[in-house]
């Protein structure tokens, strides 16, 4: 059984696992290699200080997320279902590597970024 997330080394795992997914996928993929060519090697450790923050109360994290994918939205319309599916990809990466409240709370938290991310972006599109 897998244990739950524990430490930076168990979050750089999990965001591994699951941008390898993301990276691959059929309905976003394109938006991390044609839209962003998001690098990984830079963008790991900025999202694991975002994700070591809220699952273990660090503070490292210093960037505005909204904006981020407010900016990603500009060069490509999101949508809601992007948003679906990357916290399908999400939850079900989590699922496979670990168990517990913390892995729990990696699940509960990604939804309710889901919700505001593509409500804040909705909303500036007005």
């Amino acid at each position: 059984m897998p244990a739950d997330i524990a430490s930076r080394t168990d979050i750089e795992s999990l965001l591994t696992k699951f941008y390898e997914r993301a990276f691959a996928d059929d309905v976003i993929g394109f938006i991390f290699t044609e839209i962003t060519h998001l690098d990984l090697a830079t963008h790991l450790p900025v999202i694991a200080n975002f994700w070591e923050d809220i699952l273990l109360g660090t503070h490292h994290y210093h960037g505005n997320p909204v904006k981020v994918h407010l900016e990603i939205d500009r060069l490509s319309e999101l949508n809601e279902n992007q948003f679906n599916r990357w916290l399908f990809l999400w939850q079900i990466t989590v699922d496979r590597y670990f168990t517990g409240p913390i892995a729990d709370e990696a699940r509960h938290r990604a939804n309710n970024i889901a919700k505001v991310m593509i409500a804040k972006i909705l909303q500036k599109r007005q």
